[in-house]
């Protein structure tokens, strides 16, 4: 009975390997928030560049330059993702999307991300530069994957632990001439 007890004293008052054990414990929650960090570090990159994406795809249609030059919806998302996939490697066929529409009023736009029950609905997503003086919005999505555990549910918003990225350009299109100068 006093051989059990008197090894846990031991054990006890012995200092060897306290700093290893006090690392143990601390280890998975330091390098899971260092690598949580730096995936938000990250994220904040790929806005920043969804930003600039956005912006040269506004400007094309503001000036009248996507409408003149006949730019289609292919045209514009693919410029879209060279400009937005500069710095990273990102998978802009399956999760980059872009809605372009054209409106009467600025009281008329939408502003509300159109996620449903968690899920992107792309389904009404359409490319309407419009014309010269017309209102236009250019909004761009793009589904970023949440990698680090514990992460996801907590900066996840839509369904399958993803973060919704979303940039959005709205103006007035400039009122230049309706037919390329010759």
């Amino acid at each position: 009975m006093f051989a059990p007890m008197k090894f846990l004293r031991r054990f006890a008052r012995n200092k060897q390997g306290t700093t290893a054990i006090e690392f143990g414990l601390v280890a998975v929650p330091f390098f899971m928030i260092t690598v949580g960090i730096a995936e938000i570090a990250m994220m904040g990159l790929a806005q920043t560049n969804l930003d600039y994406a956005t912006t040269e795809a506004g400007r094309e249609i503001r000036t009248g330059r996507a409408q003149l030059g006949g730019v289609s919806a292919e045209e514009a998302k693919l410029e879209v993702c060279q400009n937005f996939s500069r710095f990273m490697t990102l998978d802009c066929d399956s999760n980059l999307f872009v809605d372009v529409r054209r409106y009467d009023a600025f009281t008329d736009i939408e502003t509300d991300p159109p996620v449903v029950n968690g899920e992107l609905q792309t389904e009404g997503f359409a490319y309407e530069p419009g014309a010269p003086s017309d209102i236009v919005v250019v909004r761009t999505y793009y589904r970023w994957r949440m990698l680090t555990p514990m992460f996801d549910r907590l900066l996840a918003d839509i369904n399958g632990g993803e973060r919704l990225i979303v940039s959005t350009m709205m103006f007035r299109n400039e009122p230049y001439e309706a037919e390329p100068i010759t």
